[in-house]
């Protein structure tokens, strides 16, 4: 067998937890439509998908998996124009994959849970997982969506197979492999705002049915959505590059072997911050700052981002002994070199420079069963190691202050885990995981400290000739366990339920930044929840997935101002208090004609906080949760016989009000975003042109923003009404 083409099988996509519909065909779909063959792209979003997020030997119809889950295909992110995970965040029910305040920097939340900020030490709480690679820092890329297979977007802790500190959910992000075939296709994108994209991959047998070769390149630009009056010019250019070979070997007909290494460069503006200025402090007096219009900014020191990412992995499949054995191997390496106006004003009252120097390795091994009785189970090693260098200045008061800090970690990760499914009946399933999880963390950090006794020339952009007097560094080991118990039910055909009850972890550290090596805060647990069903409804026509949840955390990790007997204000992360997160989630897809699908997502999400520690406010509102959440579209498609297909495809997106900093005394209102395209298509399915909108209705919102004491607080604002035309080719 050829695992390569079971895998793009695979890797269709569970379209009915999408809250939104496109008129795609699914990834399993795609052999069909290169023989020749008819596939309606509507009655396509009712397919049976399936997805691999619970590791088992084989993929597992999406259907028949007791888990909350959304997953994306090829050709589901083609059909919406996602350029990046901010874009399939909207579409997911209780689920925000927002960028922050640094380019590259991500803010991703799921069911309430996730960070908010840039501080290097703190463990992300949603796991990004690349190609079966655990990303270790909240720095890097918001990762493009070019010649993604499929995205799966676990909801909810998994504490047992992809446990290291996701207590909020997964992110499974898979690229394209080889095929096996010669192939060819090309894209390109020109738009609004100096959009320019050129893509293209090829793919090639070296040895026919042994070895095949894929290289696969993009270049994107775009010239700023922003008019920054400060200086008159345009503002939020952004070019990146990525670069990405495989190499699949298949010996034998149970053995595979891939290689992927990929290379990301990104260069442009900073982020761009507008000021709020509180009333009757600094320059301004009115309030929100708009001086032209939303999308002007005002900003002396614009700024500019580098951002370079190399990534290797190595994933071993080999089927022996009644199921299949894994290895995945990885590697990645990540540079950052930011600076940010980050006070949003021509005045440089706070200007942040930022160096971010991460290395990481990583090593699974795993089995799984494909036994024909009543039990089978996962098994696996992971071991994770990593270590970065955080260096951050910063130029205060119109360069009155000039201050320097940086931080050291070396981190270490071991873990065993397990998952069992034991059959009880015929529709009936239990399934018994765990795992142990063991943490290490060293850490050494300088304060603040003026440039001036540091660095020969007193800047804080001279980061390479300053020295950096370290105080002593200290380690600490955090260990845990994480059970997992879940109960599924099919009572007829086509219809599950199911019920859950698992724990995650989130270990404990060190705040670095800016401050000296206090006493670490504690690990974060969480115990969840969950309920669920899946099923289709008249004959089919109509697919629908609920889940109910109640996540109960202790000690929950929060960074925030406090104030030091010797060092004054300090931002550090403590364990402020125990919490509640509750909540439900609702998706429908409905094949209204054969050419006609609604789809509608909906999330609500009630966080709260229980008992309070050091004095911290449990009246306040969580940071980055917006309570309700929703998406909704209708696609139509039109047969044009000899000539083709014609697509048309609207949608909306709903987020509610939320807040910004855990004082809530930033927010941003809620907003709603649509959507809409226009596809054609050629009979021979080779040649494709698009016509596409974002932000039609202009909507004014905000991805993030943060306090500046006295000056009141900032926004970091996003896109205006975007368009483009997209032509493919696909040989």
């Amino acid at each position: 067998m050829r695992h390569y083409k079971k895998r793009i099988s695979a890797a269709a996509l569970q379209f009915a937890t999408l809250g939104f519909a496109a008129s795609v065909v699914p990834v399993s779909q795609t052999h069909a439509q290169n023989n020749g063959e008819s596939v309606n792209t509507t009655s396509a979003l009712l397919e049976t998908v399936m997805v691999s997020a619970r590791k088992r030997a084989t993929n597992e119809a999406a259907e028949d998996t007791p888990i909350a889950i959304s997953a994306f295909g090829a050709q589901q992110l083609d059909a919406v124009f996602a350029d990046t995970l901010d874009d399939i965040g909207k579409l997911a029910p209780s689920v925000g994959l927002k960028p922050t305040s640094q380019v590259g920097g991500q803010n991703f939340t799921i069911r309430g849970m996730g960070v908010s900020g840039t501080t290097p030490s703190d463990e992300p709480a949603v796991g990004i997982v690349q190609d079966g690679v655990y990303w270790g820092s909240n720095y890097g890329a918001m990762l493009d969506t070019f010649d993604v297979e499929s995205i799966e977007i676990l909801r909810g802790p998994q504490g047992t197979l992809f446990g290291r500190n996701v207590t909020g959910g997964a992110v499974l992000v898979r690229s394209a492999r080889p095929t096996g075939d010669f192939g060819f296709a090309a894209q390109t994108v020109v738009g609004n705002y100096g959009r320019f994209d050129l893509s293209g991959k090829i793919e090639a047998p070296l040895i026919q049915d042994k070895l095949a070769v894929k290289l696969s390149v993009l270049d994107r630009n775009l010239d700023g959505y922003y008019h920054n009056l400060a200086t008159g010019k345009d503002f939020g250019e952004n070019d990146s590059r990525l670069v990405r070979g495989t190499l699949l070997a298949t010996p034998t007909d149970n053995f595979e072997a891939s290689l992927i290494l990929e290379h990301y460069k990104q260069d442009g503006d900073s982020t761009a911050a507008v000021g709020w200025e509180t009333p009757g402090n600094g320059p301004y007096n009115d309030g929100f700052r708009q001086p032209r219009d939303w999308w002007s900014v005002q900003l002396d020191n614009p700024g500019y981002s580098k951002i370079e990412v190399n990534m290797g992995v190595l994933e071993l499949n080999w089927e022996v002994l009644a199921g299949k054995f894994t290895s995945i191997t990885g590697y990645r390496d990540v540079a950052v070199d930011n600076t940010t106006d980050f006070d949003g004003s021509q005045f440089s009252y706070f200007n942040q420079s930022i160096l971010f120097d991460q290395h990481q390795f990583s090593q699974e091994l795993l089995y799984s069963s494909d036994y024909d009785g009543r039990v089978n189970f996962t098994a696996g090693l992971y071991y994770f190691t990593q270590e970065y260098t955080h260096t951050e200045g910063r130029d205060l008061n119109r360069h009155a202050t000039l201050t320097l800090t940086r931080a050291n970690l070396d981190q270490k990760s071991y873990a065993a885990f397990g998952e069992a499914d034991i059959k009880l009946a015929d529709r009936w399933t239990l399934t018994l995981g765990g795992r142990y999880t063991e943490e290490t963390k060293q850490a050494k950090s300088v304060p603040f400290t003026p440039t001036a006794t540091v660095c020969a020339d007193g800047s804080i952009y001279g980061f390479d000739d300053c020295v950096f007097p370290y105080g002593p560094s200290d380690e600490h080991t955090w260990t845990d366990f994480s059970p997992k118990v879940v109960l599924g039910f099919k009572p007829i055909d086509g219809h599950m339920m199911y019920a859950s009850a698992t724990r995650g972890f989130r270990s404990g550290g060190y705040s670095l930044r800016g401050n000296p090596i206090f006493e670490p805060f504690d690990a974060e647990e969480v115990t969840a929840f969950e309920v669920g069903y899946k099923g289709g409804l008249m004959g089919g026509l109509v697919r629908l997935n609920a889940s109910a949840y109640v996540n109960k955390y202790k000690d929950l990790q929060r960074t925030v101002l406090g104030v030091d007997p010797v060092f004054g204000v300090v931002q550090s992360t403590f364990n402020v208090a125990d919490a509640t997160i509750q909540g439900i989630e609702l998706d429908v897809v409905a094949q209204v004609t054969d050419h006609l699908v609604l789809t509608a997502g909906y999330g609500y999400t009630d966080a709260s906080y229980d008992t309070a520690v050091a004095g911290f406010d449990t009246n306040l509102a969580f940071v980055r949760v917006p309570e309700n959440t929703a998406a909704a579209s209708a696609t139509y498609s039109f047969n044009l016989e000899q000539l083709g297909t014609l697509s048309l495809r609207g949608g909306v997106t709903y987020t509610d009000k939320e807040y910004f900093n855990d004082a809530n005394t930033v927010s941003g209102p809620a907003y709603t975003l649509v959507d809409a395209s226009v596809d054609y298509e050629t009979l021979n399915r080779k040649w494709k042109v698009s016509v596409f909108g974002k932000n039609l209705t202009k909507e004014e919102y905000s991805i993030w923003g943060s306090t500046l004491g006295a000056l009141g607080a900032n926004r970091f604002i996003g896109a205006p009404l975007t368009w483009g035309v997209r032509i493919g080719y696909d040989f």
